[in-house]
């Protein structure tokens, strides 16, 4: 039977995963929404500093494919946790 602890799991692990797979493998994806967050946000928007967007913009790119290798490490991990708290442990969560 599934609790809502276990539920909770998968449901972080399947959205981990899939922010990671984002920032991994689709970063001009990323580098857009983080450009779109910048213009309403930021104190130096990309529309009023373009040449510092556009410098940054590799360095950018290679953060965004780390961080989103990371969080693929972790959300593999928290798979493996609730798919072996879910299958082979009996009173997991408690």
């Amino acid at each position: 039977m599934a609790t809502a602890t276990l539920v909770a799991i998968w449901l972080l692990a399947l959205g981990t995963l899939g922010v990671g797979a984002t920032f991994a493998f689709r970063t001009e994806t990323a580098i857009a929404l983080q450009e779109r967050a910048a213009e309403r946000i930021s104190s130096a928007p990309p529309s009023e500093h373009p040449e510092l967007y556009d410098e940054t913009e590799e360095h950018r790119l290679w953060t965004f494919r780390f961080g989103g290798v990371v969080l693929l490490i972790v959300g593999c991990l928290l798979l493996g946790v609730a798919a072996y708290g879910n299958f082979f442990v009996d009173s997991f969560p408690p």
